[in-house]
């Protein structure tokens, strides 16, 4: 086999090793484009500590800001 020959069947196996790591890599991004921004994840709660707009949590007469 010539030093051709052996270059081009390196660089083929290579190539094949890319090409389906990068098929990989693509499964990948799919699954966590789906995850983030699928249906689900308006449901999920990214902030346990965050008050949500839409609680009807009454705020103790100290901690309210609204002037009476």
């Amino acid at each position: 086999m010539s030093s051709s020959e052996k270059t081009i069947e390196r660089l083929t196996k290579t190539i094949e090793a890319m090409s389906n790591e990068l098929a990989l890599l693509r499964e990948q991004v799919a699954y966590l484009t789906k995850k983030l921004y699928g249906k689900s994840s308006e449901k999920r709660d990214y902030n346990q500590n965050q008050l949500s707009l839409f609680d009807d949590v009454e705020l103790p007469e100290e901690e309210s800001d609204c002037p009476r």
